[in-house]
């Protein structure tokens, strides 16, 4: 352990004694907090999405039998929108735990839920080789400029830096960016969602993703709307494919 790491632990250790934490999901005190409100316990719970699903955008299909032996399945959406990217995949639902997460990670600024969210993005890469494949470069979902001022941080860049460092694979921190303001996703339909995007990202420069496999990486995908718009503007920048993956899926 190097002297930086030292130091870190050292102040972990401090600050667990004197400002003990509980779980934000649980309640249950946590005794080695590693500077976040949620417990290993917790993290374990996640519920990871599973077949069968949409082959295209990942969402989760009702368990029936005729799902579960037709593995070629799109849903209804995927069916009548034109799609940039080539398949889009989910760590697990937005429910509960990762909801909880991602509002402590966003809003209340425990950043260094990176690494442990991160690592569930890692190991669903791992289970899930045979869809991302080859892939050359790393690019986060940005933000518009003052809305990275107010939160400080990207989340999606953290997320990515994680990815990238145990796979060995450049991140490009900004290569793509958000040129205007937008409205909230949140309460919008998805046709105002689609409106609210366009030609809210540009490519900087197109050479850097010219024939590359990309993978899109952001914390929520609902509607899709974003990491399509998103991977409009990587397309037309002449990248080979684009694959997503998200931490959470909203239903």
């Amino acid at each position: 352990m190097n002297q930086q790491n030292m130091l870190e632990y050292l102040k972990e250790g401090l600050l667990n004694f004197v400002f003990p934490l509980s779980c934000a999901v649980c309640g249950k005190s946590i005794r080695n907090s590693k500077g976040y409100s949620i417990c290993e316990d917790c993290f374990d719970s996640v519920k990871i999405i599973e077949v069968p699903i949409c082959v295209r955008c990942g969402k989760p299909l009702n368990k029936t039998q005729y799902f579960l032996e037709h593995k070629d399945i799109l849903c209804i959406n995927c069916k009548k929108q034109l799609l940039y990217f080539k398949h889009a995949r989910s760590v697990g639902l937005y429910d509960v735990v990762l909801r909880k997460c991602i509002h402590l990670y966003k809003y209340q600024k425990e950043k260094k839920l990176a690494k442990p969210l991160g690592k569930l993005m890692i190991k669903y890469l791992l289970n899930n080789r045979t869809i991302y494949q080859k892939i050359d470069l790393i690019v986060p979902v940005p933000l518009y400029g003052d809305d990275l001022v107010v939160r400080g941080f990207n989340q999606s860049l953290l997320l990515a830096l994680e990815i990238g460092e145990y796979f060995s694979i450049p991140v490009a921190k900004n290569l793509l960016v958000k040129k205007k303001a937008t409205k909230f996703q949140v309460n919008l339909s998805k046709v105002e969602r689609e409106r609210n995007l366009h030609n809210a990202f540009a490519v900087t420069d197109p050479k850097k993703v010219m024939a590359k496999n990309i993978l899109l990486i952001d914390d929520v995908y609902t509607t899709g709307s974003t990491v399509n718009e998103c991977s409009k503007e990587i397309k037309m920048a002449q990248a080979e494919k684009i694959c997503v993956l998200t931490l959470a899926r909203g239903i």
